[in-house]
């Protein structure tokens, strides 16, 4: 009979094994779902992605007061804007540290300075085959430069908008898109917002949406899709949010655009219990990976 137990819990043991993929040759621990080395760099230290897994990278520059962020995943490179010409600068630093030659789509949240203005240092670095846009092309004097430059550039113009849904390298990969109107809202309100899946995990890119904005969106969408492991903190941090919509997330860190402490967000999301993550170290890229079951979270140097 004790035979028969010892087979059971040493199959129960290995059908763990098997289902998480968490554990090393030495133990049999169990990773989190989110392993963040940006505070402490040997959190997790054992922990490895498997080999040949197809990872989902995400990069950010120091972007302090702007948005950028690159997408790599199945051999296809798309970036959700381009920051500014200063935050520009940098990113292209981080594009030549990768070998990045050419950006697939750049995909405009909405057309203020800081998240297109980048768009001539960015196509300088590498091709930029599609820019896609959520609004109309003379919307803002930004816009209607980064128009003129695309078609210096040859660069192919597309619009995309609420609810459409594109997939990278395989299809596993997908960004989910929602961008609901309502009279009344800013620019910044009505910027896109962007969902990005792979397997069971998930990451919100909010872009520059406020309280307004962030209400509606809680209307039209419900909150069970807006469920995320990591939040794009909007508008680079500058307010709190709105308290239902944050819920929703329920994020497990907050990616903050811009300086440890800088705005209203850092004692908001402190007093919530929520993990932050800032951009602006010095000679740091910020790095996100994820094999579809974990992420992993890291600054990498500046080499």
């Amino acid at each position: 009979m004790k035979r028969y137990v010892s087979f059971f819990f040493l199959f129960c043991t290995l059908a763990l094994i098997l289902r998480t993929g968490a554990c090393t040759a030495e133990n049999a621990r169990v990773y989190p779902d989110l392993i963040d080395r940006t505070v402490k760099a040997d959190t997790c230290a054992d922990f490895h992605f498997d080999a040949g897994a197809q990872l989902l990278e995400i990069w950010m520059p120091d972007i302090r007061d702007a948005d950028a962020a690159i997408l790599m995943y199945g051999g296809d490179t798309w970036m959700i804007d381009c920051g500014d010409e200063r935050a520009a600068k940098r990113l292209v630093l981080l594009m030549k540290q990768l070998g990045i030659q050419k950006i697939d789509r750049l995909f405009n949240s909405h057309p203020h300075h800081d998240h297109l203005s980048g768009l001539r240092l960015t196509a300088e670095t590498a091709k930029i085959e599609e820019l896609m846009i959520c609004f109309p092309e003379d919307s803002t004097v930004h816009m209607q430069d980064a128009m003129a430059f695309a078609a210096e550039a040859g660069i192919r113009v597309t619009h995309y908008g609420d609810e459409d849904q594109f997939s990278m390298g395989d299809g596993a990969v997908t960004l989910h898109i929602w961008q609901k109107s309502q009279e009344g809202l800013t620019m910044n309100d009505l910027s896109a917002q962007t969902m990005l899946r792979y397997g069971e995990r998930t990451m919100l890119f909010m872009a520059d949406m406020e309280k307004p904005g962030q209400r509606l969106l809680l209307t039209e969408v419900g909150a069970e899709r807006l469920k995320a492991d990591i939040l794009k903190y909007p508008h680079h941090g500058k307010l709190p949010m709105e308290d239902a919509f944050l819920n929703a997330v329920g994020p497990q860190i907050a990616v903050i655009t811009n300086y440890r402490g800088f705005g209203e967000s850092w004692r908001y999301l402190r007093a919530k219990g929520v993990g932050m993550v800032y951009t602006n170290r010095d000679r740091l890229f910020l790095h996100l990976e994820t094999d579809g079951v974990r992420w992993l979270c890291e600054y990498v140097p500046v080499r």
